[in-house]
């Protein structure tokens, strides 16, 4: 991935990351990526919709849930 912004699906969170996929590609799988602060991640769930992004390096952060 190359630092766009997504759309994605909550696949599984551990503490303050989680790994997430694209909804266009339920497969691609990413890393765990961080969740930002400011969003309370015991209100994340399996399946929650999110907005993210990846960088070349495999990093990313999770910046928004979509209600």
């Amino acid at each position: 991935m190359d630092g766009n912004i997504k759309k994605g699906t909550v696949l599984s969170i551990e503490g303050q990351k989680a790994r997430v996929a694209p909804t266009s590609n339920i497969e691609l799988v990413s890393q765990s990526i961080q969740i930002a602060e400011y969003i309370d991640a015991a209100k994340l769930t399996k399946g929650s919709a999110v907005a993210y992004v990846i960088f070349e390096d495999q990093t990313g952060l999770i910046f928004a849930k979509l209600d």
